[in-house]
């Protein structure tokens, strides 16, 4: 029997107990629930996409994975997943919980500092003792590289290599617990032989973090009885044949739970970025990894065992890699409010619960940034160019919109719309992200969001109305706002960057002079008194 030890999703409602609640429930029951919470089996692939992994496209090529195959048929496998294009912004945002741009690992090489609340931190933080833990593999988000990083950031045990890859997978350098040494094991068996002996030698919950090289480069060919694949002679069939070992080494270590640990195992499976250019099929050439283009960001997440409810079906909500995070604390068994930083807890949708759904994805690359909705996407270089595709009409994007220099009602209204949503993540927390954070004091509500309110019959609620004019404007923008008092305006870029800004008004009227910024699209943001907030597209010229 599953101890219900949390409650699922909440409305807008100030929640000051929650840290406390958890603290003292865990310190109490910590006990009594630690033999029935489900270990948690992180996998990631390094350099492979949709287009590369079965059950996504009929591509003309794809590796042969029976256990991923099994792991589908009896799990979830999710649609529309978005990670970095490049391997330490996407390790960086599923360890914190955060986007590049709260962290500063946007690129490779990156560095997560350790004042970022790592996955292991969390846990042991919410649930002291209850979980031990375990990364295996590739590390890659310490820059420069400090062998002691896994430890800080509260990893147990580490070993693996710390960079992007391994000069040889049949000699290389090993890293354990801070010290160094040369290992001529073959590194997909040998990561899978130190995860079957971390396992074997727990008696409590284990969270385990499992980062393969495979397929990522060098390529080569695999030890012979590891992959299906034959005439690996081309660079290509050989990526194929290394991607089918990393299989048949996951089922290796899967065959090696017992049934008891088998049935109370989460196995959360994902590719950190795109495929690489010169292996990528059915999108366009260039589309491919360390490109903001699908082929870069689109990757695999199959998610199977203990909680997961939905077997052998596929989900099309938009989920960021960053929402392993909360999901993994919340499979764990802690209660959060929607999610996390940029996380937000997809663990319902595993269990086929009703839960709101992300209504944005966003992804970044140094200075570049792209956004989509359900339908549009955005990309935003640090130049200002930009490129916008239909993802409905052309999900491989093929057909760059703003070539045609026009655009309909709807796409430009998705445009503004996903411009604003970037500004802001980038500069703030959104307030349309179904996560309470930042300052919020409730999900999306209070703090520089809308105040968080309780449905009463007595009293209505005031509606905020702020106008701006002129727009288009050349001088001096007027700002008038009627019933709340404006107590800050600031204004933003559009990439995001904090331009000037303004603070206690309390005015109900004020103008502001524009004269000294150059003619482009800006974002303007007003604050009234009551912490309610709107922002606003204006054009100078």
């Amino acid at each position: 029997m599953i101890i219900e030890v949390f409650i699922r999703k909440r409305t807008n409602m100030i929640n000051t107990t929650r840290k406390i609640h958890l603290t003292v429930f865990f310190s109490l029951f910590v006990g009594l629930i630690q033999a029935q919470q489900p270990n948690i089996l992180l996998v990631i692939s390094d350099d492979i996409g949709v287009d590369a992994t079965s059950g996504y496209f009929d591509a003309d090529l794809l590796p042969t994975t029976p256990t991923l195959d099994s792991l589908r048929s009896v799990g979830l496998t999710f649609n529309n997943v978005w990670a970095n294009p490049k391997c330490t912004p996407t390790r960086a945002s599923i360890m914190s919980g955060k986007y590049g741009v709260k962290t500063g690992a946007t690129n490779t090489p990156g560095n997560l500092d350790t004042s970022h609340t790592s996955i292991f931190r969390a846990l042991e933080q919410y649930a002291p003792g209850l979980y031990s833990n375990a990364v295996i593999g590739k590390w890659h988000i310490s820059a420069p590289v400090n062998f002691n990083h896994p430890a800080l950031h509260g990893i147990d045990h580490f070993v693996g290599s710390m960079s992007s890859g391994v000069e040889d997978y049949y000699n290389w350098e090993k890293v354990e617990n801070g010290v160094a040494s040369m290992e001529t094991t073959y590194v997909t068996s040998y990561l899978t032989d130190r995860s079957i002996d971390f396992i074997a030698a727990q008696d409590q919950p284990w969270l385990l973090w499992l980062a393969h090289n495979a397929p990522h480069a060098p390529v080569h060919e695999p030890p012979s009885d590891l992959y299906h694949i034959n005439a690996v002679g081309t660079n290509f069939r050989k990526y194929v044949a290394m991607m089918e070992a990393l299989d048949t080494e996951l089922g290796r270590l899967l065959e090696s739970l017992s049934e008891e640990e088998s049935a109370n195992t989460l196995v959360i499976y994902i590719g950190d970025n795109g495929t690489p250019g010169s292996f990528l099929q059915e999108y366009p050439n260039g589309h491919g990894k360390s490109t903001l283009y699908e082929g870069g960001v689109h990757v695999p997440l199959i998610v199977a065992g203990a909680g997961v409810d939905r077997r052998g079906e596929n989900e099309d909500a938009l989920i960021n890699a960053s929402d392993l995070y909360a999901t993994i604390l919340e499979s764990a068994g802690l209660d959060l409010p929607g999610g996390i930083y940029n996380s937000l807890s997809f663990e319902p949708l595993l269990r086929g619960t009703e839960a709101d759904k992300r209504d944005y994805l966003y992804a970044e690359l140094g200075e570049d940034w792209t956004i989509r909705n359900r339908q549009y996407k955005l990309i935003q270089y640090s130049d200002g160019s930009q490129e916008f595709f239909d993802l409905e009409a052309d999900p491989l994007e093929f057909s760059e919109l703003l070539i045609s220099g026009e655009l309909n009602d709807e796409a430009s209204a998705a445009k503004a719309d996903l411009e604003l949503e970037a500004s802001v993540i980038r500069s703030d927390w959104s307030c349309r992200d179904f996560i309470q954070n930042g300052e919020e004091i409730g999900i999306d509500c209070g703090g520089a969001c809308a105040p968080c309110t309780v449905t009463s019959t007595l009293e209505e609620e005031v509606s905020l109305e702020v106008v701006l004019f002129p727009n288009p404007v050349q001088e001096m923008l007027n700002i008038q706002a009627d019933h709340f008092a404006i107590e800050s305006i600031r204004i933003f870029s559009q990439n995001g960057q904090l331009l000037e800004s303004s603070f206690e008004m309390n005015t109900y009227g004020t103008e502001i002079d524009l004269s000294g910024l150059p003619d482009q699209m800006y974002f303007v943001e007003v604050i009234v008194s009551d912490n309610r907030r709107q922002t606003f597209k204006v054009l100078k010229q």
